[in-house]
Formats: C-alpha cells, structure tokens, sequence
C-alpha cells in the first residue's frame, strides 16, 4: 500500500471538451479531479466542505455568472486553498485581474501539459512552504 495521500484538485472550467482532456491527464498524474462549469458552483463546493480539496484550477472566463477571479476572491475569503489560474487569455487586463488575488500562478492553456504539471507541482510546493513559515 502506497503512503502517498492522493490530492484532490477542483477544475473550474465551462468547457466539457477541456474538461475532459485535463481529467485524463491530470488523473494520470495521480490527481483526484472535481469539476465544476461555473463560479457560483465552485464557491457553493468549497463551502460545502463535503469534500477536501488541495489545490484549484480555475479558468476565468466562465460564461454567465461571476468569472474566476470573483469565485476565487469569494473562496479565498473564508477557505486557505491554494488558487492556480488556467485561462486562454492572455491580455494585460486579464492577467491584471488576477493580480490582485493571492493565487499561486496563472497558466496558459495551450501551454501544455508539461507545463500545467509543472505549475501545479510548484503550486503546491509554495502553499506548503507557506505553511512552514
């Protein structure tokens, strides 16, 4: 038996196609994947407490109802989750947007999955050294 404690992410994305793709590959790593399709939804999730969760992926442009960095800022307000945003956009003021949020990175979609393993490993190393201080 493994020791290793799996890790639960909350993948906050209104794209089913997306979805699905990181599922698969962030299952493979080893993740515990939740999603969610809006920021009203994730906000109710993390509240509920019914579930643990280590990390969020939260996309920010989220269709109708509050966008990421709003659920993030809602969720953060009560809950110390560690925040990794995953978007397509890449204008200032997007990226701006999510500056003024404690998060621990904002990913590119299309940068790969080598790339959002990588920033979710690191997500998680910050918010345990953070935890140390």
């Amino acid at each position: 038996m493994s020791d290793i404690v799996q890790k639960t992410i909350l993948l906050v994305e209104d794209d089913p196609a997306f979805v699905r793709t990181e599922t698969k590959f962030l299952e493979r790593e080893g993740y515990r994947i939740i999603s969610v399709d809006r920021g009203e939804a994730a906000v109710d999730f993390v509240r509920s407490q019914d579930e643990n969760v280590d990390l969020i992926l939260m996309d920010i442009d989220l269709g109708e109802g509050i966008d990421g960095t709003e659920a993030a800022r809602q969720i953060l307000k009560y809950n110390d989750i560690p925040v990794l945003f995953l978007s397509s956009h890449t204008e200032k003021e997007i990226v701006e947007k999510t500056e003024k949020i404690t998060s621990y990175g904002y990913v590119v979609k299309n940068s790969g999955i080598v790339v959002l393993g990588a920033s979710i490993k690191k997500a998680f190393k910050l918010f345990e050294a953070s935890r140390d201080i």
